[in-house]
């Protein structure tokens, strides 16, 4: 029995030690295009077609989260949508966003940071689908992320930029304290029950 009791109590920490950590903030301006428009945001380039819009748009249902995303569709030549931003030198930070395109030809798609390219996509096609990008880069202590598109024939979709520092603290969310202890007061009873027997 005592056996089982350490498999419970080593499930119970190694649980607590997975916990997700507290999100970080996101050190992006109007990353998800909530104010309806490109502000906080640098637009450079072929910026034809390109705006921030709500509900269905082309093959695009809405937002991946919120009500606003932007739509890009410029012909001929790329636009670009960068943004600054101020962090820690050497600290670790996730860029992600959602990205959607349907497969258009001839259309492109990249992501860059600090003008180094992290995606490059000729004729994205996601199916029209939100999906996550996310990318691991190291802080100077001030970064530009950008990106640059082109969708002759019809748009492609840009929602929710981040760019969030990785937490390196060691402790968890409140929440897996609070079930490490329950966890403990539980095995507690057991152990309790089977020794009063």
């Amino acid at each position: 029995m005592r056996l089982k009791t350490l498999v419970v109590v080593v499930a119970l920490a190694l649980l607590c030690l997975s916990a997700p950590m507290v999100n970080a903030q996101n050190l992006l301006t109007n990353g998800g295009f909530e104010s309806g428009s490109f502000s906080g945001w640098t637009t450079s380039g072929n910026f034809e077609d390109t705006e921030v819009v709500s509900g269905s748009f082309f093959v695009y249902t809405g937002a991946e989260e919120g009500t606003w995303y932007a739509v890009m569709g410029p012909v001929g030549s790329d636009g670009t949508l960068s943004q600054s931003f101020s962090d820690t030198a050497g600290g670790q930070y996730v860029f992600s966003f959602y990205f959607a395109a349907d497969g258009d030809n001839p259309s492109d798609f990249s992501a860059s940071w600090d003008g180094s390219p992290v995606l490059s996509l000729t004729n994205p096609n996601t199916g029209g689908v939100w999906t996550l990008e996310s990318f691991m880069e190291t802080g100077t202590g001030h970064d530009t992320i950008s990106f640059s598109f082109r969708d002759d024939p019809a748009f492609m979709a840009l929602d929710n930029v981040s760019v969030s520092p990785v937490s390196t603290g060691t402790t968890p969310e409140p929440s897996s304290f609070l079930l490490l202890g329950s966890g403990v007061l539980a095995l507690g009873g057991v152990v309790r029950r089977k020794l009063s027997r």
